[in-house]
């Protein structure tokens, strides 16, 4: 999929991603008449899909918030959003196979192997992001990282890649850095759990590198998401990036 839409871009072509995955439910239920007269059924179907992506952009026309709904991909995300799901998904195996050594299995072997393709896959997306990204090591630089911490780079890499907003306040609430209350305060909170890891991975190596030897709270994540929002402005590039 990743190279066909590479192969659509590098043609001049723009392509567009829905960045409202919670609101799919809700689009769904809108719309469901209509899909079931458009299609014969509502269950799950690339051509189902297709038409309710489409009256999702009628309706955010009519609203003229179709910035909110649709972003371009651009060929930042396609190279480096394929390397961050990999990276993703090897560490959420690595964790789960250490959770089993606490219980006693043997999983030495295993660990070592899945540690060693985490730190490659995390190398080839900073390599990438230093070909990529504009300013990459001048937002490093800026944020006083140390050139070979890969896991701080990969955070920072993440970060740039699917959070392009310069607004601060938006940003906040993309991460989910506030507390939700009221009712069902859990379903009420929204947020892209990706970004959030990655602003994680960044935050714990800025708080390792000024000796503050505890796990990133939502205040630390807040003043580093301040600090890389400065640092994008500083250098010219206030909404660039690749997500959000």
């Amino acid at each position: 999929m990743w190279q066909q839409l590479k192969e659509v871009i590098s043609n001049g072509r723009k392509v567009y991603y829905f960045t409202r995955p919670w609101k799919w439910k809700e689009i769904r239920g809108r719309f469901k008449e209509e899909l079931k007269a458009k299609t014969g059924k509502v269950s799950k179907s690339d051509r189902g899909d297709a038409y309710l992506l489409w009256k999702a952009y009628e309706l955010s026309l009519i609203k003229n918030n179709t910035h909110r709904y649709f972003r371009p991909l651009t060929i930042i995300d396609i190279e480096l959003r394929p390397l961050l799901m990999r990276e993703n998904m090897l560490y959420k195996n690595l964790q789960r196979i250490r959770n089993a050594s606490i219980v006693g299995v043997d999983v030495e072997s295993d660990v070592e192997i899945l540690e060693k393709r985490l730190k490659d896959v995390r190398r080839e997306i900073v390599d990438r992001a230093i070909k990529l990204i504009p300013g990459f090591t001048d937002i490093v630089k800026n944020l006083g990282l140390d050139s070979e911490d890969i896991n701080g780079l990969t955070g920072l890499a993440g970060e740039l890649v699917y959070n392009r907003s310069t607004s601060y306040s938006s940003s906040v609430r993309f991460h989910g850095l506030y507390k939700a209350k009221g009712y069902d305060a859990r379903k009420m909170k929204k947020y892209n759990h990706r970004a959030q890891k990655y602003l994680m991975m960044l935050t714990n190596a800025i708080l390792r590198k000024n000796n503050e030897l505890h796990l990133p709270r939502y205040k630390d994540m807040r003043r580093v998401l301040w600090m890389v929002i400065g640092a994008r402005k500083q250098i010219g590039l206030a909404g660039d990036g690749a997500g959000a």
